[in-house]
């Protein structure tokens, strides 16, 4: 692997008589982890079903290590009942302590696993998980949807915009900030090339745009969690330190067994010759004082009678359904649509009205499917898990209607019979099993 010189000095002079540790872990190999979706499945069932070997990570009570093998391609995962995600990057929520009913805002969300984390910390909050590159969004849409989560509005917008619109209205906000990635370079040549000894201080100057953006959305008391993935002391500290000097905050110490900041123990340095994972630095602070309040109103919804007669149908639970551009939603909390924001998602994508009918959309099914009045509950190991990923029909008996796939208890996606014919509905896209 080639390495900046440049870079290699200043770690050297970070480190100290550490280096030569770090420099051997860059060597290793990357260590693939999971994070457990307990939306979808409890921890300790997930662990008396799963045919593959993991082992605890001690920071996150959802997070295990695993193997190298593509656990990506198992049924489990596409049902949503977990989701691959870098070890060192689990630290993060785990900084702070939710209560459970909290208004959070994840700023740089893609592409989701601190988001997923989130949302199965507040059951009774809300989630704006924001990504302002538009593919990026795509992606983190695609993940928080197969993991059925129903409390996660998904934006793609500006920090600046965010600012503006959410003025005064989350409890906690994690900026996970765009950075040099020096932490990835176990990553490969794709993330070493990229680096020169000029983007620690223009990344700085990025994060601290949005740190003030967050600022404004951050209720007086309210915290504000900061991470990146880097070594870089100018993204680090010092954009704690600038931050402190011109915002009212309050340093709070997180109780980690990692390394300590750079004259500034309160915060938390995980290399990877110290743990099972990549570099990462997490800070938290808390807001003093109460500083803006948007103009930004929220937006008008309107009932949707035709979703709502087919979750009567179908489901065994109701709820409002609302109107939003070319779908029917499920939302989490109206009071966090605001005007003049670009959505991805509102809440549950439910479905639309095609021809006068309503057609359900795929996310109804992975966050509802458990609901459904007709289910069809697989082990992961059946076949029919296995034709219904490719999009194959299924032979199914006395039912009729509109129903869900589930796998092991966890939604997968959903179906439609009609005259004894079995409509497949998972999404062509997913269809490469």
């Amino acid at each position: 692997m080639k390495i900046n010189q440049i870079f290699l000095d200043r770690m050297n002079s970070l480190l100290g008589d550490e280096f030569g540790d770090f420099m051997e872990s860059l060597n290793q190999p990357l260590q693939k982890s999971i994070y457990v979706n307990s939306n979808k499945i409890n921890v300790k069932d997930f662990l008396n079903i799963v045919d593959f070997e993991v082992q605890p990570i001690f920071y996150e009570k959802c997070g295990f290590y695993v193997d190298n093998d593509k656990k990506g391609r198992h049924p489990l995962h596409h049902a949503g009942a977990f989701y691959m995600q870098e070890p060192s990057a689990m630290f993060t929520v785990n900084a702070f302590n939710f209560k459970g009913d909290e208004r959070v805002l994840d700023m740089c969300a893609a592409p989701g696993g601190k988001s997923i984390q989130i949302a199965n910390r507040i059951p009774n909050g809300v989630l704006v998980s924001n990504e302002i590159n538009k593919s990026r969004s795509g992606i983190l849409y695609s993940n928080i949807e197969r993991m059925g989560l129903k409390n996660v509005v998904i934006s793609n917008d500006t920090p600046e915009n965010i600012g503006e619109a959410y003025g005064n209205f989350f409890d906690v906000v994690l900026v996970d900030a765009p950075c040099s990635g020096e932490g990835m370079f176990r990553r490969g040549e794709d993330v070493t090339s990229q680096w020169n000894e000029n983007l620690p201080q223009m990344c700085a100057m990025r994060q601290l745009d949005i740190l003030s953006c967050a600022d404004k959305t951050l209720k007086q008391g309210g915290y504000l969690i900061y991470s990146t993935c880097t070594y870089s002391v100018e993204e680090n500290e010092n954009v704690i330190n600038e931050f402190i000097k011109n915002y009212d905050y309050e340093l709070i110490n997180i109780n980690h067994k990692f390394s300590k900041g750079i004259n500034m123990p309160q915060v938390a340095r995980l290399y990877p010759y110290l743990v099972k994972g990549e570099g990462q630095f997490v800070a938290l602070l808390k807001k003093k004082n109460e500083n803006y309040h948007s103009s930004y109103s929220g937006l008008k919804l309107t009932n949707s009678k035709h979703t709502k007669d087919f979750i009567k149908s179908n489901l065994n639970i109701e709820f409002d359904c609302y109107e939003y551009q070319n779908y029917n939603y499920y939302i989490p909390c109206k009071e966090a649509i605001k005007k003049h924001i670009n959505y991805v998602s509102v809440g549950v994508r439910l479905g639309q009205l095609v021809n006068g009918r309503f057609e359900p959309h795929h996310n109804l099914f992975t966050a509802f499917g458990n609901n459904f009045i007709n289910n069809l509950n697989f082990d992961y190991n059946d076949d029919g898990v296995k034709k219904y990923l490719k999009g194959d029909t299924l032979e199914v008996d006395n039912l009729d209607g509109f129903g869900a796939i589930l796998v092991n208890g966890c939604a997968l996606g959903g179906y439609k019979i009609s005259k004894g014919k079995f409509k497949n509905y998972y999404p062509k896209g997913l269809r490469n099993f």
